[in-house]
């Protein structure tokens, strides 16, 4: 009896270590196997990886723990708070272990980048501005760079990380929202650093400061929100300064012999997935921003998203695949700090902190002014600008593509990026050609083409966003008569919003 249980028993232990041996060199050669893959996809494309990014985690706590200032606040916390010293250190470990993140790889090249690339193609046609994308590359490799954007969505993580994932690996500023499982998790990976925004002790803030310099010293290429939070409106919300003002700091330290360059970043879609939500809060004026909210509307967006993925899947299958219209992200010239504090009449770094917070709340809102500038204008937003500025429940079509293209040649006037896709590639083909015969066809003839060439492309215009309007039941259109759904005016009113930095009238 004995030796039967005995031989039972280390039978199943045969197997298990059987199991563990197998189990172990398949993940060891498929984890080889991707490795290489992604390294080899970096060096293909020459993708600036922050070598930082790779350090222990332990390295990274111990250089923190061994602040000057973080240790001189530490006895200052104790002293105010009548704690033990080891209690604060703790403390000051725990808000470590929550900020800095642990950057994998296979996660984000392997298995991040192919999440966005089919999260993102499946649910939107993706428009790249690869000529102001060309502009990063001429930015010095000794200078801290940070890439400053708007906010529409919680899918503008995903999407200018997808944007730029040939280019470099971007470390995201993210609010305490995400720190969740298996967000946190996945969110770490990616080398995103977590924050909490309206935490206001002073102990936590200079660790989160240290921390942010500590980065930006080792050329940690980052991507920080500059509103703080997704807009409500659809309109520019305004400018945090706590990031900026940690950043800019860096410059006074007497190792750091670059420059600190901030990246304007415009960010716009045809279709927010997000956007009843946030359009809720703006007209009952009331901002759900605490990590409850947050969740719940993660939750929202996570189970939405694959869903209308699943939806898109099928009618890809079937033929019939009608996305969310247009996402796009454009890129500004990049913006020095040294140019702009040599600009000032006083030693930035001698101002006292109020005065010193009005420069950077003045640098911060020149950010926003410059992302407005290169906000992408895609024809949901066009559209429902023009149809608020008739002021009209019922258009005629012919009514609002004159609108629309009145308003499109304001915005080319003033090189504004208008988002165009794959619906107008004939268009811009005849432009080019029209472009390339200038010079031999008389001036009457080249303007007649031209002008109904650019009728042409603002009925396009029209027909896209019509499109995606009618199918939300914003709109209905009948018989070329377009009428605007009241209950449901403040969707018009939330697109048309983030392009009225740059239509007037």
């Amino acid at each position: 009896m004995i030796t039967t249980i005995l031989k039972y028993f280390f039978g199943i232990i045969a197997v298990i270590l059987i199991y563990e041996i197998i189990r172990g060199s398949i993940k060891a050669t498929l984890v080889k196997r991707l490795t290489k893959s992604a390294r080899k996809f970096i060096t293909s494309h020459k993708i600036k990886i922050d070598r930082f990014k790779f350090m222990n985690k332990f390295m990274v706590k111990q250089e923190l723990m061994n602040n000057s200032d973080i240790h001189e606040a530490i006895v200052a916390h104790a002293r105010e708070h009548n704690m033990n010293i080891q209690d604060v250190e703790d403390l000051v470990e725990g808000y470590i272990e929550e900020i800095v993140p642990f950057f994998n790889l296979l996660s984000y090249y392997k298995f991040g980048y192919w999440v966005a690339n089919f999260f993102i193609n499946i649910l939107y046609e993706v428009v790249i501005d690869h000529e102001s994308a060309d502009k990063l590359k001429k930015i010095p490799e000794d200078n801290a760079v940070v890439f400053v954007m708007n906010h529409r969505s919680n899918t503008d993580y995903i999407l200018v990380a997808y944007m730029l994932a040939q280019n470099i690996s971007i470390s995201y500023a993210v609010g305490e929202w995400a720190r969740v499982w298996p967000l946190e998790y996945i969110f770490k990976s990616f080398g995103a650093y977590f924050l909490r925004r309206k935490f206001r002790e002073k102990l936590y803030h200079l660790v989160l400061e240290k921390y942010i310099q500590l980065i930006s010293l080792q050329g940690v290429t980052q991507g920080i929100f500059i509103e703080g939070g997704l807009t409500r409106d659809g309109k520019f919300r305004d400018t945090k300064v706590g990031l900026i003002d940690y950043i800019v700091k860096i410059k006074q330290n007497p190792e750091f012999k670059g420059d600190v360059i901030f990246v304007p970043v415009g960010i716009n879609y045809d279709w927010v997935l997000e956007d009843s939500a946030l359009i809720k809060e703006w007209k009952t004026n009331v901002e759900k921003s605490g990590i409850g909210d947050n969740l719940t509307s993660l939750i929202r967006i996570t189970l939405k998203g694959p869903f209308t993925v699943f939806k898109n899947i099928i009618r890809y299958a079937t033929g019939r695949l009608k996305n969310h219209g247009y996402a796009s992200v454009s890129f500004g010239d990049p913006v020095s700090v040294s140019k702009f504090l040599n600009k000032q009449k006083k030693d930035f770094f001698k101002l006292a902190r109020h005065d010193r917070l009005a420069v950077v709340k003045e640098f911060a809102d020149l950010l926003l002014w410059k992302i407005g500038e290169v906000l992408p204008v895609t024809p949901v937003s066009l559209t429902a600008r023009a149809i608020l500025l008739l002021k009209k429940n019922s258009i005629e079509k012919n009514e609002l593509v004159r609108k629309i293209n009145d308003l499109k040649k304001q915005l080319k006037s003033n090189q504004c990026k208008i988002v165009i896709g794959k619906a107008f590639w004939s268009s811009q083909l005849s432009f080019k050609h029209l472009e390339r015969e200038k010079t031999d066809r008389q001036k009457e003839l080249v303007s007649f083409e031209e002008n109904l060439l650019e009728a042409d492309e603002s009925e396009k215009i029209a027909d896209v966003a019509l499109e995606i309007l009618r199918r939300r039941k914003l709109v209905k259109v009948k018989r070329d008569r377009i009428t605007v759904n009241k209950n449901r005016k403040a969707y018009i009113e939330y697109y048309a919003n983030s392009v009225c930095h740059l239509l007037k009238g």
